[in-house]
């Protein structure tokens, strides 16, 4: 039930969710005559949606949540005895589809492949499930593991954990992996805004890591420029993206899993 809630209550606090919301209610009171007060509801509600919209909003949000761990150099990674990378980067091969689909995450399979051939780690635990409403049957860490193999990581040298659905399950079933093959030290890799929810996830069951962050979004720039405060569906879904990560945040803190 966790899984479908940690998915579907979100929705309501995203800026569209808030838009619509509010246009609802200024429609309940221009029923009613109150003219004044649907006006500056509809005013409200496309403010949020503009102001959300922005790549300047979107980038400032989302530099807050990568600005804690922030991307190293390759050649300043540490040697440790193994890394981990989590899904959350591939969808499976369904139709019309006839490859693996790659989305904006699928920075992180590269970097634990060049991390691998860098000489960073001698294994590599993928762990990443399928969600329980999925139509692909394939466990994406299985994807995880071809997309590996064709960037020069050898099948020997791949441990798979394929039934975690979140970050949650990310760490408390790769432990089990890592007790395993006896790795005292790990990478753990995944997107920089999503780093520090993963790490205090993995330390909260006993997994210290040392963090290798990448798929960086938000890049550096000076003042904004008009198109900075152009509406643009992209910015919105970033905007959208660290909302729903900052809630992430706040949720595994309240239940103790940070």
């Amino acid at each position: 039930m966790y899984v479908y809630l940690s998915k579907i209550l979100p929705v309501f606090v995203m800026p569209i969710s808030v838009a619509i919301v509010l246009s609802l209610v200024a429609l309940f009171f221009l029923r009613r005559d109150m003219r004044r007060t649907a006006t500056v509801l509809v005013a409200l509600s496309v403010g949020v949606l503009w102001v959300a919209s922005t790549p300047f909003a979107a980038s400032t949000l989302y530099r807050q949540l990568e600005s804690r761990y922030p991307p190293v150099p390759l050649e300043k990674v540490p040697e440790r005895d193994c890394m981990i990378v989590l899904g959350g980067a591939l969808g499976g091969v369904i139709a019309p589809r006839v490859d693996i689909d790659m989305n904006e995450s699928v920075d992180r399979i590269y970097k634990a492949a060049a991390l691998y051939r860098a000489g960073k780690a001698p294994a590599v635990i993928v762990t990443g499930g399928n969600q329980p409403w999925s139509k692909i049957y394939t466990a994406e860490a299985d994807l995880i593991r071809d997309l590996l193999m064709e960037w020069g990581v050898p099948k020997d040298a791949i441990f798979l954990e394929g039934s975690s659905r979140n970050t949650r399950e990310n760490a408390m079933y790769s432990k089990n992996v890592i007790d395993a093959i006896s790795c005292t030290d790990a990478l753990l890799v995944t997107s920089a805004a999503h780093m520090p929810r993963a790490v205090a996830a993995f330390n909260s069951v006993g997994v210290a890591v040392t963090p290798v962050s990448t798929d960086v979004r938000a890049v550096a720039q000076s003042l904004p420029g008009l198109m900075d405060l152009m509406p643009s569906a992209d910015a919105l879904a970033m905007t959208s993206s660290a909302i729903r990560e900052w809630i992430g945040q706040k949720v595994y803190s309240w239940k103790g899993w940070s």
